[in-house]
């Protein structure tokens, strides 16, 4: 077996000085396209009450990935930061790593009392084993934030590149909704790049229709579907399904007005009949 500190003390660094932060699904959206800039914008905030930061200035970071075979939860590595400053938020002092568009988002609904801001630096010890790492993180995933020398992590994959596979086109895609978070980069740009019309189909094989809009395209629409399994659809949280194969019916082009794409997927609603026979409710 191979253990998380043995790969932290080959790259110089102390387990006992360093903190271990598994983050939370949605955090992936923050990091697709291993946007170190984005990610680390993102984690240059934390609340004041429940800082993972504290004590150490050394901190590697985790995103979650599927369960094991006995339901462990697992995590996969993508850097380390050094933590150089810290001080309480006040909306003026940008820090060294800095994204006005996550400022915005994390920090809308946060008052500045609640909120400490930090200077990170990533790290290039071990950085070329960004998404390459993959450990066992155990049952206590509540305890996201957790000391390295007293947490030591079986590491249970170490890949031997970054998963870059070929993008197979938008009309041969097919993909899982809960491998989302594992897509090579170069399908998470093409599906951010285009919107249109998508196909959801449950493990039962019923099906939904939906359309994605937006800047995020399809894959905006479908990180909502990987974070809780409905995306804020009534007819799907009633289901109770958790996982979709996800394919592409139609691309929209830009200029088509939001009325011109309701319109392509009513079409492919009575098309493939999802309305009466399906998940669609409208």
């Amino acid at each position: 077996m191979f253990y998380f500190n043995e790969f932290l003390e080959r790259h110089g660094f102390n387990p006992s000085q360093v903190r271990l932060l598994r983050h939370k699904p949605h955090d992936y959206s923050f990091w697709f396209g291993s946007n170190f800039e984005k990610f680390g914008c993102y984690a240059s905030f934390q609340k004041k009450s429940s800082s993972p930061y504290a004590e150490t200035s050394i901190a590697c970071h985790f995103l979650p990935t599927t369960t094991t075979g006995d339901g462990l939860q697992t995590a996969l590595y993508i850097g380390t930061t050094r933590i150089l400053d810290r001080w309480d938020w006040d909306g003026k002092r940008k820090p060294k790593i800095f994204n006005e568009t996550i400022v915005e988002k994390f920090l809308g609904n946060l008052s500045d009392e609640a909120v400490q801001a930090f200077d990170l630096e990533w790290l290039d010890e071990a950085k070329n084993y960004s998404e390459r790492v993959v450990v066992k993180w155990g049952s206590g995933t509540r305890a996201w934030s957790q000391w390295a020398d007293r947490n030591n992590k079986e590491i249970i994959e170490i890949r031997s590149v970054k998963e870059d596979r070929e993008f197979p086109g938008f009309s041969r895609f097919i993909g899982k909704i809960s491998e989302l978070s594992s897509w090579p980069p170069l399908w998470i740009e093409a599906l951010g790049s285009v919107g249109g019309v998508y196909l959801l189909v449950a493990q039962n094989g019923e099906q939904y229709i939906g359309s994605a809009v937006g800047k995020d395209g399809f894959l905006g629409r479908w990180k909502s579907y990987f974070m809780n399994g409905h995306g804020g659809n009534k007819l799907l949280k009633k289901s109770g399904f958790k996982d979709y194969n996800v394919s592409i019916l139609e691309i929209t082009s830009d200029d088509m007005s939001m009325s011109d794409v309701i319109k392509r997927e009513a079409f492919w609603k009575t098309k493939l009949g999802t309305k009466a026979h399906g998940l669609n409710a409208n």
